[in-house]
């Protein structure tokens, strides 16, 4: 008996060893099957997210094709909301809002929403239930000192 004990917690244990290891720790998401990629600025001028998305279970009897442009719709959708929400984040802090409350200006705002709206899908890819994973950039000159300064 304590043998059998014994030997699954061996296993449960290198099972965990080997699923926690990464082999590229200094990434922060990926597609799965995929290459790992980056999120956040890759440089001055490219800012990059990593959304997924699925489709509605309404559409379980559809084809294919319609069951992948779903997912990628609402995976762009995720997208854009995140890079805004993250632009927000930029400009509350750049204007020191997270600790006094302070709200952002209307032409802040409409700036986030259009760098928001205004990225490019790099890479699309599906899994075996067609779900879908992309990669979304925004490409504008000097966009991370306009983040930092609180897009006004």
């Amino acid at each position: 008996m304590f043998k059998k004990y014994f030997i699954l917690i061996l296993v449960v244990t290198l099972a965990a060893v080997f699923t926690g290891c990464s082999s590229d720790p200094g990434t922060e998401s990926y597609i799965k099957g995929e290459d790992y990629e980056t999120e956040g600025f890759l440089d001055d001028d490219t800012f990059q997210v990593i959304a997924e998305g699925t489709w509605p279970d309404e559409l379980a009897n559809s084809r294919k094709v319609v069951k992948r442009n779903r997912a990628k719709e609402g995976a762009l959708l995720k997208a854009q909301t995140r890079v805004m929400e993250m632009f927000k984040g930029y400009a509350l802090k750049a204007k020191g809002g997270a600790e006094s409350g302070v709200g952002l200006g209307e032409v802040a705002l409409k700036k986030i929403e259009g760098y928001g709206k205004g990225g490019a899908i790099i890479k699309t890819t599906y899994d075996e239930e067609d779900n879908c994973s992309l990669v979304y950039r925004i490409h504008n000159k000097n966009l991370k000192k306009m983040a930092e300064a609180g897009f006004e």
